[in-house]
């Protein structure tokens, strides 16, 4: 399972402004057109899904294709309110994986 980092810009937005919300996702992304050393094909393995909930409402849904970089950079606009961050990708090998952020507001 690949490490999932989460973070909001600013680090504790006010209650209802919008915010940025950072997703990195360290994965190969490897699109299968590449050869190793040896010469044969790597196998294609790249992230096909990625949600991101605040409070078990879906905030983002992205499809990425097989040319995403390793280890992407995903960044979303929300309305910032106090709760749970749920991020779940799911790759072409069928890996899946998930990360929980607590998002907490100022007053």
């Amino acid at each position: 399972m690949a490490l999932i980092l989460i973070r909001t810009s600013p680090r504790k937005p006010k209650k209802g402004e919008v915010t940025k919300l950072s997703v990195v996702v360290r994965h190969p992304m490897e699109p299968g057109t590449r050869r190793d050393e040896e010469g044969n094909l790597i196998p294609a393995k790249y992230i096909t899904e990625l949600e991101v909930t605040l409070n078990g409402k879906r905030v983002a849904f992205v499809r990425p294709s097989r040319g995403v970089s390793a280890n992407p950079l995903f960044a979303f606009k929300i309305k910032a309110e106090p709760g749970e961050v749920r991020v779940v990708y799911r790759d072409t090998s069928g890996e899946t994986g998930e990360k929980t952020y607590t998002l907490k507001v100022a007053e």
